[in-house]
This record gives C-alpha cells, sequence and structure tokens, in this order.
C-alpha cells in the first residue's frame, strides 16, 4: 500500500514537472516568435469620424483605439438629425478638410474657410441628450447630442440643415461589437470581439510605409498615408509584409490582427484639398492586384481591395514613434 503510495506521488510529481517544463517551452517559443521587423513611423487619431487626423508623438492603446491627451479616436460622428444615418467623407469628402482637436475638456473644430465651433464636453454630458447613430448596415451605436453650436457648424460646412454631432458615451446602447468572421482570412480567423466607439470596424488600423511606396509606383500621381487614415504606421519592412501579421508588439502594447483592411471610396479623396479624385485613384489600381484571393475570402470581401490590417488590443499600453515594432506572421498572406 505504501509502494502504490508513493508511486503514485512520484507519477503526480512528474506530471506537474512536465506540465511546467512543457509550459516554460512554449512560452518560451511563443515569445521568440516575435520578429523586430521595424519602427513605429507615425501616429494618428481622428477625433471625429472623416475629419481630419492629428499627427501625434505617441498615444495609448485602449481597448476601444487610440487615446492622446484628451483626443480619443473617432469620439464623435455627425449624423442626419432627422434619420440617424451617419455622415463621412465618402459622401461630403470636404469633411477630410476640417480640423479638430479637445484641450481642457473642450472640442474645437474649424474649416478652412475659417468658420470655428467649441463644444464644452462637460455642457453635453450634463444635457445628456441621448440620440441614435446609424452606421453601416444600419447598425446603432446611441451618444450624446453636442448641441446646436456644433450642428451650425457643420450644417454650414457639410451644407446638410439637419446635421448634428454626436459624442460617444461608454455605456449607452451600442450594436457595432466587431466578431470576425471565418472568411475574413483564409488562416484561422482569431476568434474575439472588439468594441469602438465610431470607427467603421475595428479599434485599429494599420498600415506601411513599404506598401505605400509600392502603390506609388504603379500611380501617376502620388498619394499620402493620410488617403488611407491609418492609426499606426510601420517602416522598415517589405511591402505588403502586413497581410502575413497576426500578432503586433509594440513596447509592452500587444494587438492581434484579425482582418486585411478592405477599401472603398474614401481613399480616393484628397486629404489637402477634399475633392474625390476624378480618375477614382487609388481604388481603381489597387483593384487590379489588391483584391482577395479567389475562394470564400474573395466571396467575403468581393471588389473591395485590400491595403493595411485591422487590429484590436490584446495588451492595452503607450507607444510611441521610434519604437520597435515587432511580429508574429501567420503561416501565409491571408
Amino acid at each position: 500500500m505504501w509502494q502504490e503510495r508513493k508511486t503514485l506521488v512520484a507519477a503526480g510529481i512528474g506530471a506537474s514537472l512536465l506540465v511546467y517544463y512543457l509550459f516554460k517551452y512554449f512560452k518560451r517559443k511563443t515569445q521568440s516568435d516575435l520578429i523586430p521587423i521595424g519602427i513605429v513611423k507615425e501616429l494618428y487619431v481622428y477625433p471625429i469620424k472623416s475629419c481630419k487626423g492629428i499627427n501625434v508623438f505617441s498615444f495609448f492603446c485602449h481597448p476601444l483605439g487610440p487615446v492622446s491627451g484628451e483626443n480619443f479616436d473617432r469620439f464623435f460622428v455627425v449624423i442626419d438629425g432627422k434619420t440617424g444615418r451617419f455622415y463621412t467623407a465618402r459622401q461630403k469628402p470636404v469633411m477630410v478638410t476640417i480640423e479638430c482637436s479637445v484641450a481642457d475638456n473642450k472640442l474645437t473644430v474649424s474649416s478652412p474657410e475659417g468658420n470655428r465651433a467649441t463644444i464644452d464636453i462637460e455642457s453635453v454630458r450634463q444635457r445628456n441628450l441621448v440620440k441614435t447613430a446609424l452606421l453601416h448596415s444600419n447598425l446603432r451605436t446611441d451618444g450624446l447630442d453636442c448641441g446646436d453650436e456644433a450642428a451650425k457648424f457643420f450644417a454650414d460646412a457639410l451644407q446638410e440643415p439637419d446635421a448634428r454631432l454626436l459624442m460617444y458615451n461608454e455605456g449607452l446602447f451600442t450594436e457595432r461589437t466587431c466578431v470576425p468572421h471565418p472568411d475574413w482570412w483564409n488562416n484561422n480567423v482569431p476568434k474575439r470581439a472588439d468594441d469602438n466607439a465610431y470607427a467603421d470596424l475595428s479599434p485599429y488600423m494599420l498600415t506601411t510605409q513599404a506598401s505605400l511606396e509600392s502603390l506609388n509606383t504603379h500611380l501617376e500621381q502620388d498619394v499620402s498615408t493620410s488617403n488611407f487614415r491609418p492609426n499606426i504606421v510601420v517602416d522598415g519592412c517589405p511591402a505588403w509584409d502586413e497581410d502575413k501579421w497576426i500578432v503586433v508588439k509594440i513596447g509592452e502594447t500587444k494587438l492581434q490582427c484579425f482582418k486585411p483592411c478592405t477599401r472603398c471610396v474614401l481613399t480616393t479623396v484628397d486629404p489637402k484639398t477634399g475633392r474625390k479624385d476624378k480618375d477614382m485613384q487609388p481604388l481603381k489600381k489597387l483593384r487590379e492586384f489588391r483584391l482577395a484571393p479567389p475562394g470564400p475570402m474573395r466571396e467575403q470581401h468581393r471588389d473591395k481591395p485590400i491595403f493595411g490590417v485591422n487590429a484590436g488590443v490584446d495588451k492595452p499600453g503607450h507607444i510611441h514613434v521610434g519604437q520597435t515594432v515587432y511580429v508574429r506572421y501567420k503561416k501565409s498572406a491571408f
């Protein structure tokens, strides 16, 4: 009896040690799979959806999206006050020329024509006037109405008399949680769920400098990073390297990629003039060589070409320009 107990104890210890060493092995292996591929070149936050972005040195990677100072990414959205339908630069390309920033608890917006409005955020919260924004597929995310001064500014800027500005408020109703579709990639698509404020889909979007430069070799007129409105631009890796990323680590911050970023007419809007390109570039050229491969992935993304990658946060943290970017690769591109 005593011998049997000793045998059981020894077996238990052996099994525990095996589990421990396997854990240590796989942990080291997982960490070693992270490869340095470049540096953070640029960081952007877009306080109002479709309006001009702010190029920043650093930001905090919050699960809802990047935060720089008091500027939260896509925290505001312009809607039609009667229908709730959102406005973007797809329909109103002039939006990309409207500057916006938050400081001292006040949102300031200004147009190239010199029009300006200042919205006190605390007053917006105190009024607590909840309205509904309908975004893609008529999915709803409620927000707080920002008042008549903001409404007049956007009514004039967009030539839409019923325009209203809404501010995201965590805890209000939303049905826009992003749950990845299994056909977004040919590789295994991560199972996760990400909320954001008023971004199209994911809390983060990353592009690479090399892919931009590669695209420009196909175009008569160069386009800029601002045509694609990323949050994070990586430099130092090969063109289209982002097609293969599954994990991105910058400092202690970890992002997980889960979808290639598919592109629309917004890429054709000149970020300086707010006018669409008459030849539909760079969208037209991207469709020639950056569509998803044939099969279920093509059926999912159809004629929308790929530029960049969508991601969510696995480990929040601060990142800044110049930091080394580490990635873990999928088995293949897409």
